[in-house]
């Protein structure tokens, strides 16, 4: 299970220390300055294999880690924080960038950094990897040269290593089985960034797929436009499926039936028509929906509505 911490039912005058002391207890030794008057954050934290992920908010403040605190820490990892909203000023050795959302960047824990958390709302949101140094740099040799420098996430496999850092961290038990490539995804990411290729496996190019269906399934999605996304040939992508002895249109169609299930199954959606929930799962129309649910499950989306509701 995730671990969690709040300042929202912290006295505003203790606060700074219950925010500094949750985070050091929790994931990072480091220090903390308020960059306004009031200060709150959330966080959830888990540990999945050798990675360490967050999901992080918090009002403007200043994190540091100087060179007392990176002797004391011991810290043999790298981290790379993905920028969901606000923005965040990285500055590391003679490196300094501005990381807008829609960007990540890179920063070696073992040396002394301080990153500028704001936003024009007030408030900077982010997803923290952290991985063992020595397995990114046997992926990516070059990597401490990326630190401290705006790293575009605009494309789709970097959008889908966001999505399943994001997913990890909501549901970690779900995602064990994909964090062993948590280090290649990264150096991946790198790896691009540089103007090389993602040089992923088949399989983990699997995993980025998937999640990109997951996050894209109501779009028209077809195998040549998703292998240019990719960067791959085609007979590449259609052997990622083969690999798990299945193909693109099998794989889309359960993921489709399977969320369409979860959705007839979410309470707060109780009164939306099936036929909308069918469109927003990528079914061509209600009927198409309908034919392959049953043939999934033994009954009709109706009467599986009926059934849960009565649960």
């Amino acid at each position: 299970m995730p671990v969690t911490a709040s300042t929202d039912l912290v006295r505003p005058a203790e606060r700074h220390a219950f925010w500094t002391e949750a985070i050091c207890r929790s994931f990072a030794s480091i220090e903390t300055r308020p960059l306004g008057a009031t200060v709150s954050g959330h966080f959830e934290f888990v540990e999945i294999g050798c990675a360490k992920l967050v999901r992080f908010d918090s009002s403007p403040q200043c994190y540091s880690r100087d060179a007392r605190l990176v002797s004391r820490a011991g810290s043999d990892d790298f981290m790379f924080d993905f920028q969901i909203a606000g923005r965040s000023l990285m500055a590391q050795g003679t490196n300094e960038a501005a990381i807008a959302p829609g960007f990540g960047v890179l920063y070696d824990a073992r040396r002394p950094f301080q990153d500028r958390l704001d936003g024009p709302e007030q408030r900077a949101e982010v997803l923290i990897a952290t991985v063992p140094a020595a397995a990114l740099l046997a992926a990516c040799p070059g990597a401490e040269r990326l630190c401290a420098t705006a790293i575009p996430l605009s494309d789709a496999p970097a959008r889908a290593i966001q999505a399943l850092v994001r997913a990890a961290i909501h549901a970690p038990d779900a995602a064990c089985a994909e964090d062993a490539d948590l280090v290649a995804y990264l150096a991946s990411l790198l790896r691009r960034a540089a103007g090389g290729s993602h040089a992923l496996s088949r399989g983990q190019l699997f995993t980025l797929i998937d999640r990109h269906l997951r996050c894209h399934m109501a779009e028209n999605l077809t195998p040549p436009a998703l292998a240019r996304q990719f960067a791959i040939s085609e007979r590449t992508f259609h052997r990622a499926f083969a690999d798990r002895d299945t193909t693109f249109e099998r794989h889309l169609l359960g993921r489709r039936v399977a969320r369409l299930r979860a959705l007839l199954g979410t309470p707060r959606l109780a009164h939306v028509p099936i036929a909308q929930l069918a469109l927003d799962c990528g079914f061509a129309d209600a009927a198409h929906a309908a034919r392959t649910f049953r043939a999934a499950f033994g009954v009709t989306p109706r009467d599986y509505r009926i059934i849960r509701r009565a649960d």
